[in-house]
């Protein structure tokens, strides 16, 4: 695994707030992609851009703020 990555695991500050904004993240996901009670395809799509979020956040605004 990439070093850059594992950075990622080791933050123990930035790992506290996935574990708390994660799930509520994926629940509004959920709520947004579900018609008549069913969670649509693209919910998985919403995902990815809240994981690739996580990803900027992490890598580019840490870079920028330095």
């Amino acid at each position: 695994m990439s070093s850059r990555l594992i950075e990622i695991f080791e933050d123990v500050k930035l790992v506290n707030r996935i574990e708390t904004r994660l799930p509520y993240l994926f629940q509004l996901a959920e709520l947004e992609s579900s018609r008549a009670g069913k969670i649509g395809m693209e919910v998985g799509s919403l995902r990815e851009r809240i994981v690739v979020a996580l990803l900027i956040y992490k890598f580019w605004w840490g870079q920028c703020r330095n």
